[in-house]
């Protein structure tokens, strides 16, 4: 087990306009919930051509501010997911240009495919969404145990300059390449315990946020305190994960102890489950 720990650089940002063309027939039966796979690749899925239902543009909002490649993609997966799609392939990415473009532009083509898993480098944490076997795709090769997970959280940060706020958003990541399981094993019982590294990681990014909405003020307090705060939560995280492992490792009957006291870590931090929190960016 392996948790990371990034930053997202800060910036501006608006609502990027979305222009979406479709060259087929829109799907029946729209993708309706958020929890629905939905992939973003930079690399040719070698798809065939009758699976293409449409493609997309986007632009920058003139009047709204910036547009940062985060959110760029989820205005994106938005409207993919509204004609159906559930795989956008991005063809072109211009990045921002202080003096004629400051925002992330990208092309695209949506694509409605049977098997989005095969195509995820990483999954979002989701208490809907449980790992497969599928999902760890990393090599066995010389790998010393039986299956490893590598999970961490990160956080982003945009300006809302209208209402002068600055959003910084949490996110809990299972990183698929860089997890892997060894077949001829008892999958339910590998999965579990592997879920539950996932899920430990998701309590800890709750954790972080906890933190930023008690300690993180404004903007100056987000600069000087949150990496700080970040390297602190991360190295309980790791501690506890590297006590999940000796616990149970020693004696198997102790799984249970800890999925229990996983699904009570949830349920006591529920009130930050969204991950998201809003602070004054300027004074007056």
């Amino acid at each position: 087990m392996m948790a990371l720990w990034f930053v997202i650089s800060l910036t501006s940002c608006g609502t990027p306009r979305i222009i979406v063309k479709e060259t087929a027939k829109a799907i029946s039966n729209p993708l309706p919930l958020p929890n629905v796979v939905f992939v973003i690749t930079k690399e040719d899925p070698n798809l065939s051509d009758s699976l293409l239902i449409g493609t997309i543009a986007t632009k920058h909002n003139t009047f709204t501010g910036d547009c940062n490649l985060r959110q760029v993609k989820q205005a994106s997966e938005k409207e993919a997911k509204e004609i159906g799609g559930n795989l956008l392939f991005i063809t072109k990415h211009k990045l921002p240009n202080k003096l004629l473009n400051p925002c992330h532009r990208i092309r695209g083509n949506i694509y409605s495919v049977p098997n989005p898993e095969a195509f995820e480098k990483e999954i979002l944490w989701n208490s809907v969404r449980k790992l497969k076997v599928s999902d760890f795709k990393g090599s066995t090769e010389n790998r010393p145990f039986v299956a490893a997970t590598n999970a961490y959280f990160g956080y982003s940060t945009r300006i809302d300059s209208e209402e002068n706020m600055v959003i910084i958003e949490v996110n809990t990541y299972f990183d698929c390449h860089s997890s892997y399981f060894k077949n001829g094993h008892n999958h339910a019982l590998i999965l579990n315990h592997e879920q539950i590294h996932f899920d430990i990681t998701e309590i800890y990014a709750r954790k972080f946020i906890q933190r930023l909405h008690y300690e993180i003020k404004n903007f100056n307090d987000l600069v000087k305190k949150a990496e700080l705060i970040g390297d602190e939560v991360n190295q309980e995280l790791q501690l506890k994960q590297d006590a999940y492992d000796a616990a149970v490792y020693s004696n198997l009957s102790k799984q249970s102890y800890w999925d229990k006291w996983t699904e009570t870590a949830l349920k006591e931090l529920v009130m930050y489950k969204t991950k998201t929190i809003s602070r004054p960016y300027k004074g007056d």
